[in-house]
């Protein structure tokens, strides 16, 4: 019997060329997953058509080679590709997100999303419910415009100040202070200094020739809403509801909703929900709820007074809050001519 050693038996030569052909010339076969996580910053508010920066990172591996693409649907480019890259935001407002997705010829891709709102404060569709006057003044810190509106003795912002010059805006988020305003501590509003007498408080954060209310001055706005006499120290039972106006952002009532203070406006003195932080601005909160407004005022030498307005109440009563770690929204003044 001759043997043949050469030869392979039929099924072996066909596991073989099987075993070969799956074989393919593939790197992503080979493929490893990116190390790190995948991070950029992006706004939880933006304004409409504003120029918005925005950089990846978080990657260590691999250190190089790697392809950033942007899905910007809506931010005037529906994509775009770089590490760090400067695109405009909607021009129409709403809820929008941008996803980044990382690629590289010998690693699996990584993605990450996030959401943002953009709000167009020009826009009645967007911001609306704010009663206008027919009186302005211009800062000429900044070019921001301020109408105001005459109370008996006094001439008031409508809306509140929101100055960047100190203060923060809330949750750090610049395009609010658009809509709501900055918040200052009393020390930052004040320059910290205590003031009394109508007309007579401290310039502080306001634009020159205007200044934070006093005590009188206070008074004196209450008791042209009344019809009668206020002191500060009152709990003006019913002046929140005139003074606080049922606006709307991007569809949406800014107050929560309440029977007994159904922000009726009907002083013109618009006010919102801003809320308030604590803690040197390190924690905020209050919005849709409360409305602050800072007095020139001291309780004492630790604590500043403030008036505010809680959706759920019709009244416009004082308290007072640490001077230095307490934000709350300003209202400038100045006597009418």
């Amino acid at each position: 019997m001759k043997k043949y050693f050469g030869l392979l038996p039929l099924t072996l030569v066909i596991t073989l060329i099987a075993f070969s052909s799956c074989k393919k010339d593939d790197p992503a076969d080979d493929s490893q997953y990116m190390e790190g996580s995948m991070v950029f910053a992006l706004p939880k508010y933006l304004i409409a058509k504003s120029p918005v920066e925005l950089e990846v990172s978080g990657i260590t591996l691999p250190a190089s080679g790697i392809t950033y693409k942007w899905n910007t649907t809506g931010f005037g480019v529906d994509s775009i590709v770089g590490q760090k890259v400067t695109v405009t935001a909607p021009a129409a407002w709403g809820d929008y997100s941008v996803i980044v997705t990382a690629t590289h010829p010998e690693y699996n891709s990584a993605v990450i999303t996030k959401s943002t709102t953009v709000i167009d404060p020009s826009s009645k569709s967007s911001f609306s419910g704010i009663v206008k006057t027919n009186d302005s003044i211009i800062d000429s810190r900044d070019g921001s415009v301020y109408y105001y509106k005459t109370f008996d003795k006094l001439n008031w912002f409508v809306s509140n100040l929101k100055w960047k010059g100190a203060g923060k805006p809330y949750q750090n988020e610049s395009a609010l202070s658009e809509v709501l305003g900055m918040l200052y501590s009393w020390s930052e509003a004040t320059g910290g200094v205590n003031r009394t007498g109508l007309g007579n408080g401290p310039q502080g954060v306001c634009p020159q020739g205007w200044s934070l209310p006093t005590r009188e001055d206070w008074e004196n706005f209450g008791s042209a809403i009344k019809g009668a006499p206020l002191s500060f120290d009152d709990n003006w039972a019913g002046i929140g509801s005139k003074a606080a106006v049922n606006a709307m952002l991007n569809g949406k009532s800014m107050w929560k909703y309440s029977p007994d203070n159904m922000k009726e406006n009907n002083s013109g003195w618009n006010a919102i929900p801003a809320g308030s932080s604590t803690n040197n601005f390190n924690y905020f909160t209050n919005i849709n709820m409360f409305g602050f407004w800072w007095s020139a005022s001291q309780k004492d030498s630790t604590n500043g007074e403030y008036r505010f307005i809680h959706f759920d109440n019709s009244s416009f009563p004082y308290n007072f809050a640490n001077k230095a770690n307490f934000g709350a929204s300003v209202r400038c003044v100045k006597l009418a001519k």
